[in-house]
């Protein structure tokens, strides 16, 4: 087998199966810095033995098996050691514990690597009692696998500053004693919501999102059109791969549904939401014959299936307004009624000044720019320091062909916080008014 075979076959192995073998892994050690170092060291012992032997039918499996006998290694080395330190809260039976039943706890290769194991990451990572960038960088790293450079390029910080960060999220969750498992069925719609809110932030990271957003991001989500590509797309991989597990293991729950079709959505038109220079690229002029068709109808299936369940939540709603826009083959086909009539239902939900302002470009689409400029104004003084509220009224402003409005407008908006893509845009646009 080529080396070059067998970095791709560690490379999917990391993307798909990281997070449950770390899971596996802190089961057996309680310590979330020892399991990292072990899984890390198992997924550099496979670029050489799979190289040598072939890649085994089971990766996950093998994978798990190679970090745990790693981790039950180090931990009898420092044996002392470990009965000192905090250890992670693994409260479930038969779980932890040392002694004579290590072994045992080790998976035999051929056994199957259970998803309920990376449940426990997803859960430990967006737990409430830690601070929301410190969840949203946790989740990155023990659910997405992705590195510490990687997790600060997203964050637009120094290496350094983000693994002091890291570490002391991994600090809070030993001395507060947060649990590392699947919430009981009483908690766990309160603590889905959670997760989705992460989830939700990366997913924006994750984008170079040419319409405004249905729901302002917490602190400290990151300037996704600042950010790297390579960092937004493994970003975007990880908020994937977590929502599949979510749908898989929570099927009775529509939410992680709604998101997981904006996810796909997302990925779908990837290829065409900036140019060549990096700069974002309207809706309208995005060339749909180069869209992902089969994610496309994959995201449509997951909303459709969703609210024949019955959900009805924001952001399986947030879902549906997506596919509305994303399934017609010609931008002039969008229902951009049916979009309004959405966006008043989420409204419910959120009554935010996002989801108004985002409601405002669907009423300019289905009836026209004056109607929505008239919606528009009154959320001037809430939104006046978010950039896509200045955006959207000075093109309002340009359709109704009010030009010495429009370009203070726009002036306004080049102030104002955003992405330098948009900015150059904006630029272009006043050298040429």
């Amino acid at each position: 087998m080529s080396d070059r075979d067998v970095v791709g076959a560690v490379a999917a192995a990391h993307r798909a199966h990281w997070g449950t073998v770390l899971a596996a892994t802190v089961g057996l050690t309680r310590d979330l810095d020892l399991a990292e170092d072990s899984v890390q060291e198992a997924y550099s012992q496979a670029l050489e033995a799979w190289e040598r032997d072939g890649v085994p039918e089971n990766p996950a499996g093998w994978l798990t098996t190679a970090a745990r006998r790693r981790a039950l290694d180090a931990m009898r080395r420092a044996q002392t050691l470990q009965r000192k330190l905090p250890l992670l809260v693994w409260d479930d039976a038969g779980s932890g514990g040392d002694g004579s039943e290590d072994d045992r706890r080790i998976q035999d290769e051929a056994a199957p690597v259970v998803l309920d194991e990376r449940m426990r990451l997803i859960f430990l990572a967006a737990h409430p009692a830690l601070a929301p960038t410190a969840r949203i960088a946790l989740t990155l790293r023990l659910v997405g696998g992705l590195s510490t450079e990687q997790i600060a390029a997203a964050f637009l910080v120094q290496t350094s500053t983000m693994a002091a960060r890291l570490t002391r999220a991994k600090k809070r969750i030993r001395l507060s004693r947060i649990p590392c498992r699947v919430p009981p069925a009483e908690e766990l719609e309160a603590r889905l919501v959670d997760v989705l809110d992460v989830l939700s932030v990366l997913l924006a990271t994750g984008s170079d999102s040419e319409e405004p957003p249905p729901e302002a991001a917490p602190e400290g989500t990151p300037e996704s059109a600042q950010e790297p590509p390579d960092a937004r797309t493994a970003v975007l991989d990880t908020v994937v791969h977590t929502l599949e597990v979510l749908v898989d293991l929570l099927p009775a729950q529509t939410e992680p549904r709604g998101l997981l079709a904006q996810a796909l959505l997302l990925r779908a038109r990837a290829s065409t939401r900036t140019d060549d220079r990096g700069r974002p690229v309207a809706l309208a002029e995005q060339d749909r014959t180069q869209w992902d068709r089969s994610l496309i109808d994959r995201a449509d299936r997951v909303v459709v299936g969703a609210l024949a369940q019955g959900g009805r939540g924001p952001y399986l709603l947030q879902g549906a307004i997506a596919a509305c826009v994303a399934v017609p083959t010609r931008h002039e086909d969008i229902d951009w009624r049916e979009v309004v009539e959405l966006y008043d239902i989420l409204l419910a939900h959120w009554p935010t000044a996002i989801v108004q302002l985002a409601r405002v470009v669907a009423i300019s689409e289905a009836d026209g720019a004056a109607v929505a400029l008239a919606d528009l104004e009154p959320l001037a003084a809430e939104l006046d320091a978010h950039r896509p509220f200045h955006v959207i009224r000075g093109e309002l402003l340009s359709r109704l062909g009010e030009h010495d409005r429009a370009v203070p407008a726009f002036r306004t908006a080049l102030q104002r916080p955003g992405g330098e893509g948009e900015s150059e845009l904006l630029r272009e646009l006043l050298r040429t008014s």
